[in-house]
């Protein structure tokens, strides 16, 4: 099977771009989403283009001060002009209160923002996941047809332990409704809440499934045990004939 190794939030800060670059070149991340409206998006840019065998996509994102457009009805804080916290995003997304045209105009400008700064993008995912809620889903699937962007990160959630079945069903659906209007892989699966001993078990099953292409979530942290985990001389022995990114997909 293979595995694409993707760190989002690349653009964020300047820690979380030393720390993906890192693993990267020493470890096992094969891929980063690029934060459009992150504080060091340049200094990511910089970095993307330096290293040349890192896949880019696109982290979009509809929640916290990261949004590129300042002129919409539904998706800023009047407030603050950026776009709401995360909590109430979801609750605005879940009762319908966001324009599927201004999440498209959003979207665009920041898929813009990156392809215009001379990056190829090979797949699109979401801040916070986002695009697991139907109304983002149809927008990021418009937005990747609009620009040609072959990948999405998929619906599907692997390794989960506390899923209802109703969830399970619902994920499922999604990832029906995905597949297609677009290209993915078979499902994805992180190691937030891991320990050290639990992400080495996480990543000897995903080795070992019969799906044919998974995508591992990683935010390579210090504080997390990330970082370490992903550099370390074992992690990198067991899954190095397993790494791809999403440019390499046919």
């Amino acid at each position: 099977m293979k595995l694409i190794v993707n760190a989002d939030d690349f653009g964020f800060s300047q820690e979380v771009n030393s720390n993906i670059i890192k693993c990267h070149l020493n470890g096992i991340v094969s891929s980063a989403t690029i934060l459009a409206g992150g504080d060091q998006f340049q200094d990511a840019v910089d970095l993307a283009k330096k290293h040349k065998n890192l896949g880019i996509g696109v982290h979009l994102a509809l929640d916290g001060p990261n949004n590129i457009g300042k002129e919409y009805v539904s998706l800023l804080d009047p407030h603050t002009g950026v776009f709401y916290e995360d909590l109430i995003a979801v609750k605005k997304i879940k009762h319908g209160a966001y324009l599927h045209k201004e999440m498209i105009a959003e979207y665009s400008l920041q898929i813009e923002k990156v392809i215009n700064s001379g990056i190829q993008v090979t797949h699109l995912d979401h801040h916070h996941h986002l695009h697991l809620y139907f109304p983002v889903l149809k927008a990021v699937i418009e937005v990747a047809k609009k620009y040609n962007i072959k990948y999405i990160r998929p619906q599907k959630i692997l390794y989960q332990t506390k899923t209802s079945f109703a969830k399970k069903v619902y994920r499922l659906y999604h990832h029906h409704y995905l597949i297609n209007k677009s290209n993915s892989v078979d499902g994805y699966t992180s190691l937030l809440g891991c320990n050290n001993i639990q992400m080495r078990e996480k990543l000897k099953s995903i080795l070992n499934s019969n799906k044919e292409t998974i995508e591992l979530v990683v935010h390579p942290l210090e504080e997390n045990g990330e970082l370490n985990f992903l550099r370390d001389y074992e992690t990198i022995k067991m899954a190095r004939n397993h790494i791809l990114n999403y440019g390499d997909l046919k």
